[in-house]
């Protein structure tokens, strides 16, 4: 498991924010689509502040696995070791994890890729694929970029909802 570390110790550039389909279990996105959970919704709202919330209840950690890669072109190769983050917020915080990284010496492009394993809290509410080690005025392009959610770990929670 890729050990995650607070997103405020590192200096990343926003690659791209990766889809919420990668990352919400099914499960949870069919139930935006259902007319009366968007009524109680807006019924939720519409409440007045005086009641009070119950307490929440901590959500189990759970482990989600992705493989993510990024094609990376530099103008002149960098310096020092370039490197690809997940980065993502759960109900802990905001978390980042590398998934891996390589040292130019010639070539002005290279390839990261990997798999990752998060341990979530709760829901995910947003995810980024980060780039780390470049410095400020460094001229890169993105050639390709995905993030997706493991064969496995798909194929498990399909089993679950259905």
């Amino acid at each position: 498991m890729s050990s995650a570390m607070p997103s405020k110790l590192l200096k990343l550039k926003v690659l791209a924010d990766v889809p919420r389909t990668e990352y919400v279990d099914p499960s949870k996105q069919s139930r935006s689509l259902d007319k009366g959970s968007r009524l109680d919704f807006v019924r939720m709202l519409r409440k007045s502040a005086k009641v009070e919330a119950p307490t929440p209840k901590r959500a189990p950690k759970v482990k989600k696995t992705f493989n993510a890669a990024v094609w990376l072109r530099f103008l002149t190769p960098p310096e020092q070791p370039v490197s690809l983050w997940i980065m993502y917020r759960d109900d802990r915080g905001e978390f980042a994890v590398m998934v891996d990284e390589a040292k130019l010496s010639t070539s002005a492009s290279t390839m990261l890729s990997g798999c990752v394993t998060l341990e979530v809290q709760g829901e995910i509410t947003y995810m980024k694929a980060c780039c780390g080690g470049t410095r400020d005025g460094e001229t890169f392009a993105v050639e390709e970029l995905y993030v997706q959610r493991h064969a496995s770990d798909q194929a498990a929670t399909n089993q679950r909802s259905a």
